[in-house]
């Protein structure tokens, strides 16, 4: 028996000398060392990805592969290589990503994944190991404060007003989880932009004269949890309308068939700082027969006004359902959306009711006229639809003249979109995590007209108020 037990005791100490002896040789066995390599944000130009390798076989290419947030595309492209004279075996690399543009912008903020790979002459290749760095604006350096999933960062003397964003956009986040269903837990960055310039060079590009006459105050990408946000009066309630998109593109699984009406109501309702001119825009739709029907603002209307209107029925509507359904409902709905069901079969199933009847009930509360579908006659060329109440009518010029309005309307930034797509020349293929196309949509904050024309609408909705109380004044002397 002790013969035995000495026997173990010999076997286990060769095998551990074995593995000792052994793990040096292990690690010398790879031919390709890398010395160093890396991420340097040159935002909002683009990115830099560098690297030094040591190499005892002759190097053919390396291979950046990399990917942006939860896009789930990776990419790749070749580093331009220099070999050092000196020393053969050593060679660096540099490969610069274009971002400046709609089709290849990155918002800051975003985390990049990247390896390098080094294809060999030999047919063999040597992977790196997996790094991460976050895409910065490398033109302020950034401080950080940091409020449960909410990170704000911030530069100069903007602390406390950091501090206080990053308290009411996580107070926003614990209120529309339960509503919108959506995890809560991943982080989101907030960049902190301290005036209109600075914020210009950082939103998604377009063009000079657009971004002469419009300002952003905010804009949302889901898929790279991240926001942008111009500091002033409204941050606080940019920064909560924003989160909220994120919610809900988390809620939907980034579904497309979430219609204008409800993604942007269910940013009015997650904002905590709500501004009141969305309200009367919509007493003015309603109370001029001008309401349009939620089935018509599955996308913002091309007319600044009604997108105005748009984003107050769209508030009015999210608020109704969720006071007289429950926010569980919501959660459901959006959660139905992203498993694909078209709104009009998803609200039959969630809500027990027919989506023109979810809709007149809620025109009902607020006491516009109830939505009646057309009915079409048939003529001897092309069938032409009736008007009814509730349908959309434009407002024509005769009708802004008569009212003493001037004819300018205000102007309100479309909803912009910033779309992915690979770098210069590079291949898409499948992540690890799952397949699937990036659409990286980037939702503006809300809705705002510039100074000049927006004073012209409310001159508008006040002419229109006040020839109500006119016509009321009337009535009663009668």
């Amino acid at each position: 028996m002790k013969q035995l037990l000495l026997l173990i005791l010999f076997v286990q100490a060769a095998l551990a000398i074995v593995l000792l002896l052994d793990a040096p040789a292990s690690a010398q066995q790879s031919p390709v060392e890398f010395v160093d390599f890396g991420m340097e944000s040159q935002f909002p130009e683009g990115m830099r990805f560098f690297g030094t390798i040591n190499s005892s076989v002759e190097v053919e290419d390396v291979r950046v592969t990399y990917e942006v947030g939860d896009r789930h595309i990776t990419q790749y492209n070749y580093l331009d290589l220099v070999s050092t004279p000196d020393n053969p075996g050593f060679i660096t690399g540099d490969l610069f990503v274009n971002t400046n543009s709609p089709e290849r912008y990155v918002p800051p903020g975003s985390v990049i994944k990247y390896q390098l790979e080094v294809l060999a002459a030999n047919g063999e290749s040597y992977l790196s190991e997996h790094r991460e760095t976050l895409l910065l604006d490398a033109r302020f350096e950034w401080d950080t404060v940091t409020d449960g999933p909410v990170t704000v960062y911030y530069h100069g003397p903007v602390q406390s007003r950091a501090e206080t964003l990053a308290a009411k956009t996580s107070e926003g986040l614990g209120m529309m989880g339960p509503v919108t269903g959506a995890e809560i837990e991943t982080p989101i960055a907030i960049m902190l932009y301290n005036n209109n310039a600075e914020m210009i060079k950082a939103v998604v590009p377009r063009s000079a004269t657009i971004s002469r006459e419009l300002i952003t105050e905010g804009q949302a990408f889901g898929e790279e949890n991240t926001v942008l946000v111009l500091a002033g009066r409204s941050d606080i309630g940019t920064a909560t309308h924003e989160i909220t998109h994120i919610l809900v593109d988390r809620a939907s699984n980034g579904a497309t068939l979430v219609p204008f009406w409800l993604n942007e109501g269910l940013a009015e309702f997650g904002n905590l700082d709500k501004t009141i001119s969305y309200t009367r825009y919509l007493e003015w739709a309603v109370g001029t027969g001008r309401l349009p029907t939620l089935k018509s603002l599955n996308r913002a209307p091309g007319d600044p006004n009604l997108t105005l209107v748009g984003y107050g029925s769209g508030r009015s509507a999210v608020n109704f359902m969720v006071t007289e359904f429950g926010p569980e409902k919501m959660a459901s709905l959006l959660a139905a959306l992203g498993s694909g069901i078209p709104i009009q079969d998803a609200i039959p199933v969630v809500y027990e009711i027919s989506f023109e009847e979810l809709e007149n009930r809620w025109r009902t509360s607020i006491g516009a006229d109830l939505y009646v579908a057309p009915t079409v006659t048939p003529t001897s060329s092309a069938p032409t639809a009736t008007p009814t109440p509730g349908a959309l009518l434009p407002l024509t010029l005769d009708e802004i003249a008569a009212a003493g309005q001037a004819t300018a309307t205000p102007a309100v930034e479309p909803t912009a979109g910033a779309t992915a797509v690979l770098a210069d020349d590079a291949t898409a293929t499948p992540a690890s995590s799952g397949g699937g196309s990036c659409n990286a949509v980037g939702n503006n904050g809300p809705a705002q007209a510039t100074p000049l024309l927006g004073i012209s609408a409310l001159l508008m909705i006040g002419v229109w108020r006040f020839m109500r109380r006119e016509e009321r004044t009337k009535i009663s002397d009668k």
